[in-house]
């Protein structure tokens, strides 16, 4: 090759790796399977609407790196918004332990009828890759009959059953996480909902 050729050379391998640019991964949150078969509905759950931080309120996922540190992953994303994804988690596992019980995602049926409705404040949804996911949400049950509201916190710790970079690990702690604070909402429910019926 020739001293000359070496500049054009050089100047299409940038290129290429230039357009050669990482390939996107897309992640969903998945929560437990309701039943197939379930009873009839007497009591409607809606769920939501859910807030997040802001700092996670993007496409990408966001992991803990320190203390002061907190590292959005460019390439690793969520395919449906947290604030979606939030909610249906939730719904699925009120569903699953109260076969009585119609939950439904706020983020899917804003008008949807219901006997009590759950409002979600996640004030922290943290990842320490390859050690643990923490989940705190505050959250308020208001109860349509009465129009009485009851005030309470969840706090969930999962462990990352994977490396730093086991991604698909990550999000499977985060989603148990969310279904043991739904379990958790589901005993709530349960008490309040004791002699309930709709009209």
């Amino acid at each position: 090759m020739r001293g000359s050729d070496w500049p054009v050379t050089l100047a299409c391998g940038a290129v290429l790796l230039g357009c050669a640019s990482p390939q996107e991964r897309l992640y969903t949150l998945s929560g437990p399977q309701p039943p197939a078969t379930v009873a009839p509905a007497t009591l409607h759950v809606l769920v939501g609407p859910v807030t997040i931080p802001e700092a996670l309120d993007r496409p990408q996922l966001v992991v803990r790196r320190s203390s002061v540190r907190l590292v959005a992953l460019e390439q690793e994303r969520w395919a449906e918004p947290l604030r979606e994804g939030i909610p249906r988690v939730l719904s699925d596992a009120i569903t699953t332990k109260l076969p009585n019980v119609s939950a439904t995602s706020f983020a899917t049926a804003a008008d949807a009828r219901w006997d009590m409705r759950l409002f979600v404040d996640v004030t922290r949804f943290e990842v320490i890759p390859g050690e643990r996911v923490v989940i705190e949400a505050y959250w308020r049950l208001q109860v349509a009959a009465d129009k009485r509201a009851l005030d309470g916190r969840s706090v969930i710790v999962k462990a990352v059953q994977g490396g730093p970079r086991d991604y698909d690990a990550i999000v499977a702690a985060q989603a148990a996480g969310l279904t043991e604070v739904g379990a958790e909402l589901s005993q709530v429910i349960a008490k309040e909902a004791a002699g309930f019926t709709t009209p």
